[in-house]
């Protein structure tokens, strides 16, 4: 497993074990639409990493991690996601952080479709996970 997988292993069994999430669907990804019937569901990606030299052969390592949530709502469904993302974000900050590796929000985005009569948000959070390696997996 590679500290990636690491990373969307923690998110999702946090995730997983979080209150909130109570009869989601949490997948790693997904790829294309997902049909109503299966909302809520959660989705966590790695989907960037930058890396630069640091010191005494070290790399640090920036991974771009992002956690989706697509649900089902009414008038109040914006008000829904933002109370989402308040919980989500001490939720993955706790599992996926450790005393070497940072992680923290860095923008979150929702949007909301109400095409075909039924309203459906996507909210996007993206974390930045830091850590220090040397050069290899």
């Amino acid at each position: 497993m590679t500290y990636r997988s690491g990373y969307r292993a923690a998110a999702i069994a946090a995730l997983k074990s979080a209150p909130l999430m109570r009869g989601a669907t949490v997948l790693s990804a997904w790829a294309g639409s997902i049909d109503v019937e299966t909302l809520p569901v959660m989705g966590v990606v790695t989907p960037q990493e930058r890396s630069k030299p640091s010191t005494h052969g070290s790399f640090e390592r920036v991974t771009k991690m992002q956690v989706v949530l697509k649900r089902t709502g009414g008038d109040d469904l914006e008000d829904i996601l933002d109370a989402d993302a308040a919980e989500i974000e001490p939720v993955i900050m706790m599992a996926v952080g450790s005393g070497d590796v940072q992680c923290l929000l860095e923008d979150l985005s929702i949007v909301v479709n109400a095409e075909g009569g039924q309203k459906i948000g996507t909210l996007i959070q993206t974390f930045r996970v830091t850590s220090w390696r040397s050069l290899g997996p």
